[in-house]
């Protein structure tokens, strides 16, 4: 028991000083996060236990939640998941883990958000200006995890995604990192995730608008923004055994 209070301290001790710094980056960059499609969660179970999930997941579901869960299975998985999210936008999620043998898996997923087309509206033509324009976003992953001993296994997974609204797209490459590390009493498990990590996020592309005198100006020129990063932190256990 004392071994295991001990490890328990030095892996939550550097997570509760992440968890002073994340809170501090985030309240000096409220409202301006960019691709929060990112932050929708995946998968049925995961959201029905209130996204606390960092160390359940334990399927192909963890290419979204903890890279380090892929190893935790056997078999080759294909997952598929719909939603009808808000205002008639909708989230298809499709994921593969295979396994390469010796404690090495590699898994592989897209996400996509999107919406049929809309009517373009200003502040000068607010009922329309004739035109449609399109919004999606776009993720592809690649994840790689590895169990380095029975007890402890790690992820990381590389991920390009694209923002798209009407004729400017964001770009950009991010990263995933998790942990799942087996305590060794009883069922008990404790996970790290940190999601979305990377280099701010700028617009690509031309906006153009009219003046009161009708005089047409193109924007060329966009601010930049954060990914949203996440930082999940838990610990799970099953309270009976079977």
């Amino acid at each position: 028991m004392k071994r295991l209070i001990g490890i328990l301290i030095l892996l939550l001790l550097p997570q509760l000083l992440w968890a002073q710094i994340f809170p501090t980056l985030g309240g000096q960059r409220v409202g301006t996060a960019a691709a929060q499609f990112l932050k929708i969660g995946v998968g049925a179970r995961a959201i029905g236990m209130g996204e606390s999930y960092v160390a359940v997941a334990n399927d192909a579901e963890a290419l979204y939640w903890n890279p380090a869960g892929i190893v935790l299975f056997e078999r080759p998985v294909v997952f598929f998941a719909h939603n009808q999210w808000l205002v008639d936008t909708r989230l298809e999620f499709a994921g593969a883990v295979y396994h390469l043998g010796q404690g090495n898996s590699i898994g592989a997923a897209i996400t996509y958000l999107h919406t049929e087309d809309m009517v373009e509206t200003t502040e000068l033509q607010p009922f329309g200006t004739g035109r449609m324009f399109g919004f999606s976003d776009f993720l592809f992953s690649f994840t790689y995890a590895r169990k380095m001993t029975d007890q402890f296994s790690f992820g990381l997974s590389t991920k390009f995604m694209q923002e798209t609204i009407a004729d400017l797209k964001m770009r950009g490459l991010l990263f995933d990192l998790g942990i799942y590390y087996k305590t060794g009493w009883k069922s008990t498990r404790f996970a790290v995730a940190v999601s979305n990590f990377g280099r701010d996020l700028t617009p690509d592309g031309t906006v153009r608008y009219r003046t009161l005198s009708n005089d047409e100006v193109a924007v060329t020129s966009f601010q930049s923004f954060a990914p949203p990063i996440l930082f999940r932190i838990g610990l799970a256990g099953e309270l009976l055994d079977q």
